[in-house]
């Protein structure tokens, strides 16, 4: 029915007005305007004016159009009541014609209702909004007349809400962009995860593996280390051998060079007092010459002659006395073989000195040759470079006094070893061993330590015993041993050069400042061993205690 559809449209549709999203709320108060004249508030309300015309136009419309319906059912109605025929037959007659202009124009009139009814929408919906608009523009200058007023912050209690209001305002303003900041970076953080997650398991693997090669290559390096610390632990202990060896043979050198200098010593003041004798007599000869006669002369002669045959024989057997006690032997032949011996001996030691000179020159020209392959070959392998030049052996008094400073050095070393010895056997005497326990010399400082390894080694165990017990309570199944790893092959430039002809072609300054590794002092290995017993003491009383709860 046009009527009812005319009617429903004529309701105003209820239309909820919401801000713009992101539009800050700032109170009126805070910012006072003024509106000039032909500002957009009166343009504004021009243009509500003339949809409002529009409107009634509108509306005019529909009525008249509702008037013309209502007379035109009312005609015809009364055209049925009255049951006038000659009335109906001429509208039959006229109105037969007429049916499809009628029909058109209904089927007209109803699309312009449709229209209009369009355009009464959106003119509603428009002065809706309008209305909103101007109510909210009206709110704003009503409050912006009252701020007009300028009333006092102490007589009106309205104003100091209004002033708080907007502090709480401003507050929540400054809280809202400061959580919009922080929501836009975590946001831009999660972004970001999102993006690297695409990523991010191929780059695990890479770095896992990376992970793995780098580990294998430290277990080899870990190996080699070991392998190179026991080596020169055998190089030490072979050293200290030697030069206890050495040692040894200069103390029986010095010995038997002692012995011989105060044999000599002895042969040559003999000698000297036989010239001194000889001397004399043939003084107290000359003076006998001149002072008797012949017969006289002959007499002294004789005389002088017995006694200092007899002096010389006194001297031979004092001299033989001290022979024999010197050598230990009593027998004449003996003595003599003695001395043949000696004589043999030193010829022997001095050939033997001169072979083992040519053979320390020898061996010292195959090492400064074998130094300078190595040297060659190495730079060759490298860079392509010459080898450097070899410098030239150094003289005898220096290599003397930097033997001397090496001998100094290691004898503070062995002091301090033992020193640090003696420490830690007090420190571990605690723990308890089926062994008694040694006093330090320098003889049994071997001993020492094997006891002090064995008192370590039962510590270490105790602390591992711990810490299982532990890993089992917390309950930690993932501390396995790590499976063992291929090792990568070696890269094209990592050249290894191997001993030549299987001879040690270390230098002598290389060897020196491997002797000169650092060394621990007595301080050192005392906090060393007080860390190491106090963790153990530690962790001896948290098992104890764990058993107790």
């Amino acid at each position: 029915d046009p009527k009812r559809r005319f009617s429903a449209t004529r309701r105003a549709p209820v239309i909820r007005v919401r801000p713009p999203r992101g539009r800050r709320m700032v109170s009126a108060a805070s910012t006072p305007r003024t509106t000039p004249r032909g500002s957009p508030r009166r343009r504004a309300r021009a243009s509500s004016f003339a949809e409002d015309d529009e409107l009634a136009e509108l509306q005019r419309r529909f009525a008249a159009l509702e008037e013309e319906k209502r007379e035109r059912a009312e005609k015809r109605a009364v055209a049925r009541l009255t049951g006038g025929a000659p009335q109906s037959h001429i509208e039959a007659g006229l109105g037969s014609p007429s049916k499809p202009e009628s029909a058109a124009d209904l089927a007209r009139l109803d699309s312009q209702v449709s229209s209009l009814r369009r355009r009464h929408d959106e003119l509603v919906h428009a002065n809706v909004a309008k209305r909103a608009e101007l109510d909210k523009l009206s709110s704003k200058l009503r409050d912006l007349s009252r701020e007009a007023e300028a009333p006092t912050a102490q007589d009106n209690p309205t104003v100091r809400e209004i002033e708080s209001l907007e502090q709480r305002l401003k507050k929540a303003v400054a809280r809202y962009e400061d959580e919009y900041e922080v929501r836009r970076t975590y946001e831009q953080i999660v972004k970001r995860l999102k993006e690297e997650r695409i990523g991010f398991a191929n780059r695990l693997e890479a770095r896992e593996s990376t992970l793995k090669a780098r580990e294998a290559d430290y277990e080899d390096l870990l190996l080699m280390s070991h392998e190179a610390n026991h080596s020169k632990e055998l190089a030490k202990q072979e050293l200290a051998k030697f030069e206890q060896a050495v040692a040894e043979e200069r103390r029986r050198r010095d010995k038997q060079l002692a012995e011989r200098k105060a044999l000599v010593a002895k042969r040559t003041e003999a000698k000297t007092e036989l010239e001194r004798r000889e001397k004399a007599r043939r003084e107290a000869l000359a003076a006998a010459q001149r002072d008797s006669g012949a017969d006289g002369d002959r007499a002294g002669v004789s005389e002088a002659d017995i006694a200092e045959e007899q002096e010389k024989i006194r001297a031979y057997e004092a001299a033989f006395r001290e022979i024999k006690e010197a050598t230990g032997v009593s027998d004449v032949s003996e003595v003599i073989e003695k001395f043949l011996t000696q004589e043999t001996t030193h010829r022997n030691l001095e050939q033997m000195t001169a072979e083992a000179q040519a053979d320390i020159d020898k061996l010292t020209a195959k090492k400064r040759e074998a130094h300078e392959r190595m040297q060659r070959l190495k730079y060759s392998a490298e860079a392509g470079e010459e080898p450097p030049q070899v410098a030239s052996p150094e003289p005898a008094g220096r290599t003397h006094e930097r033997h001397r400073h090496r001998h100094e050095r290691l004898a503070k070393v062995l002091v301090a070893i033992k020193a640090g010895v003696e420490h830690l056997a007090d420190r571990l005497d605690g723990v308890d061993i089926e062994e008694a326990r040694l006093a330090l010399t320098e003889d049994n400082m071997v001993e020492v330590l094997h006891q002090c390894e064995k008192k370590l080694r039962r510590v270490i165990d105790a602390i591992r015993e711990e810490e299982e017990a532990m890993v089992r309570e917390m309950g930690q199944s993932t501390l396995k041993a790590r499976p063992d790893m291929p090792s990568e092959p070696m890269a094209a430039n990592n050249c290894r050069i191997g001993d030549v002809d299987g001879e040690d072609v270390d230098s002598e300054e290389e060897y020196e400042e491997d002797l000169e590794e650092e060394v621990f002092d007595r301080d050192a290995l005392k906090e060393q061993s007080r860390g190491m017993l106090d963790m153990a003491s530690k962790k001896r009383t948290k098992k104890r205690r764990a058993n107790g709860n």
